[in-house]
Parts: structure tokens; sequence; C-alpha cells
């Protein structure tokens, strides 16, 4: 399986130019996506404002979900005063090749930060359904603003994230005798009720350093016998499976002052290691002011 992850910056590429057209180039050969930035008639004035709308039509062979991490009003009010109800949404996307069997978004804790403007984040759940295959896929976009805060919403994100394997689906049954009513209002048609499988995809922009803080809360501190030591409850970052080390790679490039630096990031559960062939970074992609983070998997 190829996974990307990629924060789009609405479409935004180093030449200050709109286009979802590229995008969807950069990731057509991906099974699963999963996107940050994503707007909603967050701009109405755009070809596409729906952004999430436009990108699954250039993914016809996806399925999709979109969870916003902002939601404001951007309804309208004529002159007879019937109301055009608009939400301007922002926040992140997935796209499969598979069904995604239920999803959930999460909010995560955001503080106001003097003299910033500071955004809402979430995380957004997607369980991908293969079969005897299936995995959990998890996209966040972490504070841009504070450490503090971000690691505030990493004890928000990662319990729930272990826990929910043993949550179950949103629909459980439990030692249910005999078959599944299919007539049932909460059965699926086919007698089915929604997994929540263990293994665990984790991606997308972190804002955070391989030397930060909140990448030692992802992956476990440096042991300074052992290195990286991935407990079961913590993750293995892809590129570093792969070979590239933690001083290594440039996810979003020198820009507005702001230096170079890897801050995007695809992690996998322990189950996963044995799984993953080879992680890199697209330094070749122009259509945002980061590079997506590619992983090849056997799934």
């Amino acid at each position: 399986m190829l996974f990307v992850s990629y924060n789009i910056q609405f479409g935004c590429g180093r030449d200050r130019r709109i286009d979802l057209d590229r995008i969807a180039r950069t990731i057509k050969d991906a099974d699963a996506v999963a996107l940050q930035e994503v707007e909603r008639d967050w701009r109405p004035d755009q070809p596409h404002p729906d952004q999430a709308a436009r990108l699954a039509a250039l993914m016809p062979y996806h399925h999709w979900v979109h969870g916003a991490s902002t939601d404001l009003d951007g309804s309208r009010v004529g002159p007879d005063g019937k109301v055009d109800n608009r939400r301007r949404r922002f926040g992140n996307m997935i796209l499969s090749r598979w069904p995604i069997a239920s999803t959930r978004i999460v909010p995560l804790p955001t503080l106001p930060v003097s003299g910033e403007i500071n955004d809402q984040s979430s995380l957004l759940e997607a369980v991908i359904d293969i079969g005897e295959r299936s995995f959990r896929l998890y996209n966040v976009h972490l504070n841009h603003v504070s450490g503090r805060q971000r690691l505030m919403q990493l004890g928000v994100a990662m319990p729930f994230i272990q826990e929910s394997s043993r949550r179950g689906g949103m629909i459980t049954a439990p030692n249910f005798k005999g078959e599944l009513p299919v007539g049932d209002w909460l059965v699926l048609p086919h007698g089915r009720l929604p997994v929540m499988p263990a293994p665990v995809i984790f991606a997308g922009d972190f804002n955070s350093r391989p030397d930060s803080p909140e990448y030692d809360l992802l992956t476990g501190p440096r042991d300074p016998v052992y290195g990286r030591v991935t407990e079961a409850d913590r993750f293995a970052d892809a590129l570093t499976l792969s070979g590239l080390t933690e001083g290594e790679g440039v996810t979003f490039p020198a820009s507005g002052g702001k230096p170079a630096t890897r801050i995007d990031h695809c992690f996998v559960s322990m189950d996963l290691i044995p799984r993953v062939r080879r992680a890199w970074i697209d330094d070749d992609a122009d259509g945002s002011d980061h590079q997506p983070v590619w992983m090849e998997i056997d799934l």
C-alpha cells in the first residue's frame, strides 16, 4: 500500500497560485491519503471553494471524509429574509481506495495566544476497511504557535488512539447470541458491525521537529544505550525506519523567515513496524509550502 501525508496549504503553491489539480497529480498514486489545511467554502470567491469536493472529484476512485477543525458561519440572508445557510470550514481530509467504515473528529485543546492568530486543532479518525487487513488512520494538524499546546493536544490524541481499539467500533455487540438481525436499525445492511482494528497509522503536520519534546512523547525518549525504544503505547517514525536520520530531511522548506525543518511525519504502531518497506519525502512537489511524506507498507 502507498500512503501519503500532505499539508496542502489550501492548494497554494510556492508560486502563490491555488491549484488543486496540481495537488491531485501529486497524490494520485496513493492508496490512502491524509491531507491537512483543506477548505470548504472558506474562500467563496475561488473557482472551487469546496476544496474537499473538488479533490474528491479529481480522485474518483477514492472514498473520502473531511473533518472540520474550524466551522464558522458563512450564511447569507436574501432581500426576502430567507437564509442561504453556508458554513466556512477548514480542516483535515482522508481519502482511501477502500471503504472508510467509520470516522470521528476529536477537538484538541487550543488556547488563545497573545499577539498571535491561533486556530482550533483536531484529530480525524478513519477506519479503513480492508477485511482482515483493516487499520485505523489518524490525521492531525497540531498547533503551529505553541509547543506547550502541542503537548496538551497530544495528551488528548494519544490516549484516544490507544483506547479506541479497546472501546470498539461505533456500534458494538460483544457476545451477541445468534446472527445479527439485519433488519435492526443499528446493524448495517450487510449484517456487519463497524470494525475498530488495532493497527494504526498516525500522520500529519505535527509542527514538531525530531528533537522536540512532542516527538519524544510520540516515539519515546532517546535512551543513551538503546536509542529510541518503541514501546507498545508509542509509535515509530516511518522515515527513520527507512534509514533517514532524525537530523535529515525537510518537509517545510525555509519560508517567511522560518528555517527549513522536518515537522510532517508518518508514524506507525508497533505491530506495523515490520511491514514498512520504505518511506521518503517528496522534494519535488511544489503545490504547497510543505512537502509530502510517503510510505510504502505491506497491508
